[in-house]
C-alpha cells in the first residue's frame, strides 16, 4: 500500500512516516510512506493509494483529497503526537477498504 502523509511543512510528519514503514514491515506487509508539504500535495497526484493529514492542518482535507482523488482523512491527534505507527497503518488500511 501506497501512504501519503501531509503536514503542513513535510517535517513533522517524518516520525509518524517511519513509524507506519516499520508497523508494516513488522507484520509482513509492504508499505510504501512518504511525507510532504501540504503545498506540494498537488504533484502527489495519481502516486499513493491514501493520504493521511496531519492533525494541525486538518481543515485541509476536503481540498487534499479533492487535488488527490483518493481515501484522505486526518490523523488522530493522539496517534499523531505519539507517532503511533501501528495505529496510523490500521487507519490507512481501512481507508483503503
Amino acid at each position: 500500500m501506497k501512504i501519503l502523509v501531509v503536514c503542513n511543512a513535510g517535517m513533522s510528519s517524518s516520525i509518524l512516516v517511519k513509524k507506519i514503514a516499520e508497523h508494516a514491515k513488522s507484520i509482513g506487509e509492504e508499505a510504501s510512506v512518504q511525507a510532504v508539504s501540504s503545498s506540494s500535495v498537488a504533484d502527489e497526484k495519481g502516486k499513493w493509494d491514501v493520504c493521511l493529514v496531519a492533525p494541525q492542518i486538518k481543515y485541509a482535507v476536503a481540498d487534499v483529497q479533492a487535488k488527490l482523488g483518493i481515501p484522505t482523512a486526518a490523523v488522530d491527534m493522539r496517534v499523531y503526537a505519539m507517532a503511533d505507527g501501528k495505529a496510523a497503518y490500521e487507519a490507512a488500511k481501512a481507508m483503503k477498504g
